[in-house]
């Protein structure tokens, strides 16, 4: 949200290199760079950066001679025991998560704060059994997390430990991990400062730590062509083997080599950075991916110890994030305009805002947030435009002898809700997106009193309008606002409220019945018997909520302008000196601003 005092729109003071990109890498995106990992078997190498790496030049085009991607990559061939899956919700604040393989193995998952841009419910699910042909190994311990594909603005960090009793000799330790409907193998990242074996993660798929049968460098070399099915990801094992190769050295107490990763960079910037940036502005998936790769190559420099350069520099200020998030505001406000969506557009815009004060673009006082967060922000606004239509007709019979009398009326209003920029949050979910901005008239109709005894006389009806404010609300059946394709996850939850006078009232006037014949002493007074009065508490107990005041659920879908739609009946309690039936038809109309 904009801050009130911040009327301009200015560009955010610079982060400090390190402080921002080291919190939130995933900007405005669902996926990063992942640096993965590879091995030495403690014999003599060669020192990472002294060279080339293999497969590794300066030319240019994904898959080209520079960076040469095999025709038939690596393979996992997994089964899961999913009888010993651990599951957990966690929250914005972080967690930690284990699971235990049949043989023993640990498998420990923490996630640190702000790593997740809504609660997430993570789940661990070790393998029953792992092979990779062309890897030989003696033990594999792997491990599925999911959601599959799941990605994060911080890294997480898994934990294998072997079973107790195991031999893990420091030169045989080999991290991979798979995706992809082939299960593809790459390596996967061990942190270098730790001696334990864990792997900084910023997306979810499989895992695991292989047992090299000959160490790992003998294990790689016929192989390491094969590693990743793309430039990007093999331009990740090689980053990955060299940091494994100094892992090694420093575990095994050999001298540590200069590690100098530039060759491997210059060809990831002219081989995948480039062309992803050159077009990012063309539709959404591409804005993100440039954002995502320039990001996660940022993240992984600043983790090896590299300075950051001015392409995050332009990924967070210049023209990439605005093309990219231009391409996505708009193709998400054609979604919602369009074809009615309307469960995409504020999630979207949440999760954006989230994540531009991550990186500490937005939320500080006096100074305005990045135009392509107004614009986001304005987009919302148009597309979360509702009207509701209320009729409602009322039947009310009460009193006895000369006081027994029957009153009806028939209400109409068409409330307007418009986005609101104060959404507010609730425990049990709810979050309110649209507020009435005045009060709509209520018009009556049909009003009239019928008193039949003969000692009793109407002598006029006054059909006074009332006023009512209004406010929609969605709420995801699995609690806050999710993102979803489809309205039916989602509860829509009016709230509604009558103001101002209390509404129609009638001039009776009625007299004591005499004996045997006649009627004596006429008293005339005024009452006040109407919608407002008699019906609306009768809405009040079936839908009262007690943090969304009236939330009116369980509607039924109808898709296209008019959004939805709801008829019910609600009666007065049964001891009640009343009896009210009120019969209440209400039409929801989505009506996106052009």
């Amino acid at each position: 949200m904009r801050h009130p005092a911040a009327a301009a729109r200015t560009r955010p003071a610079p982060l400090p290199r390190n402080a921002g990109l080291l919190r939130a890498a995933l900007a405005l995106s669902m996926a990063v760079l992942t640096a993965c990992g590879g091995g030495d078997d403690g014999t003599p190498v060669q020192g990472p950066g002294t060279g080339p790496g293999p497969g590794v030049g300066t030319g240019s085009g994904t898959g080209s001679a520079a960076i040469a991607v095999d025709a038939s990559p690596l393979r996992a061939v997994l089964s899961a025991d999913t009888s010993r899956t651990a599951t957990q919700r966690v929250p914005l604040a972080g967690g930690t998560l284990s699971a235990t393989g049949a043989d023993g193995a640990v498998y420990t998952l923490t996630v640190p704060a702000d790593a997740l841009d809504e609660p997430t419910e993570i789940s661990l699910t070790p393998l029953a059994s792992l092979a990779v042909d062309g890897l030989a190994s003696d033990a594999a311990y792997g491990v599925q997390l999911g959601p599959d594909g799941a990605r994060f603005s911080n890294y997480v960090t898994l934990a294998i430990t072997p079973p107790p009793g195991a031999s893990v000799a420091v030169e045989r330790q080999l991290p991979i991990g798979w995706s992809g409907a082939d299960d593809t193998v790459a390596l996967a990242a061990l942190d270098p400062a730790a001696r334990e074996v864990q792997l900084k993660l910023l997306h979810f798929s499989g895992y695991a730590l292989l047992l090299a049968r000959q160490g790992t460098n003998a294990t790689l070399e016929p192989a390491r062509h094969r590693l990743g099915s793309d430039a990007e990801a093999r331009l990740q094992s090689l980053t990955a083997e060299r940091l494994l190769q100094e892992r090694q050295r420093q575990l095994l107490g050999q001298t540590p080599a200069q590690l100098n990763l530039d060759d491997i960079f210059a060809a990831y910037d002219e081989e995948v950075l480039k062309p992803r940036i050159a077009a990012a502005g063309s539709s959404c998936a591409a804005g993100r991916l440039a954002i995502q790769t320039v990001l996660g190559r940022s993240r992984q420099r600043q983790l090896l110890g590299y300075a950051d350069d001015a392409y995050s520099q332009s990924a967070l200020y210049g023209d990439l994030m605005a093309q990219a998030t231009a391409a996505c505001t708009r193709e998400e406000y054609a979604l919602c305009r369009d074809e009615h969506i309307i469960t995409r557009m504020l999630p979207y815009y949440l999760g954006l805002s989230r994540q531009a004060q991550l990186l500490g673009l937005a939320g500080s006082p006096g100074v305005a947030d990045p135009a392509w967060l107004q614009d986001a922000e304005a987009a919302t606004a148009k597309c979360l435009n509702f009207e509701l239509q209320i009729d409602s007709q009322m039947v009310l019979n009460e009193g006895s002898d000369v006081d027994a009398h029957t009153v009806r009326e028939s209400i109409s209003t068409r409330l307007p809700l418009p986005f609101n920029l104060g959404i507010a949050f609730f425990e049990s979910g709810g979050s309110y997106v649209a507020v009435s901005p005045d009060a709509a008239p209520v018009n009556t109709s049909g009003y009239s009193v019928a008193y039949p005894h003969t000692c009793a006389s109407v002598h006029s009806t006054t059909p006074l309008g009332l006023t009512a404010r209004g406010s929609l609300g969605f709420t995801a059946r699995q609690g806050g606002v999710a993102q979803r394709a489809q309205v039916e996850d989602f509860y829509l939850t009016p709230a509604f409220a009558p103001t101002g006078f209390a509404g129609s009232s009638y001039n009776v006037t009625l007299s004591t019945p005499r004996n045997p014949t006649g009627c004596e002493n006429p008293a005339t007074h005024t009452e006040y018997e109407n919608w407002f009065t008699s019906a609306y508490p009768t809405w009040l107990n079936p839908f009262a909520d007690p943090t969304l005041a009236l939330a009116i659920r369980q509607w039924t879908i109808i898709g296209g302008d008019v959004m939805a739609t709801k008829e019910f009946t609600t009666r007065s309690e049964a001891d009640a000196s009343e009896n009210v039936t009120v019969t209440t038809q209400l039409v929801l109309f989505h009506k996106p601003a052009p």
